[in-house]
């Protein structure tokens, strides 16, 4: 249940919970990037595609050297 102190983050943790993700590729932008989200979908046997931007500098270093 969303409270007044709920944010997006929390929404998105809370509209995740009500849909059946099984099997399904969740896709979020880079507002959703967040371990706890990659979690719950992971937990749902879903796959995701989230965004990435340089404001997580240290992921997105590994990101560009995995993907180099």
């Amino acid at each position: 249940m969303l409270t007044d102190k709920s944010n997006e983050i929390t929404a998105i943790l809370a509209l995740l919970e009500l849909l059946d993700l099984a099997g399904r590729i969740v896709t979020i932008d880079a507002m959703g990037t967040q371990h706890a989200i990659a979690t719950q979908i992971y937990n749902a046997k879903a796959d995701y595609i989230l965004a990435l931007k340089a404001n997580h500098p240290t992921l997105h270093r590994q990101v560009k050297t995995w993907f180099a």
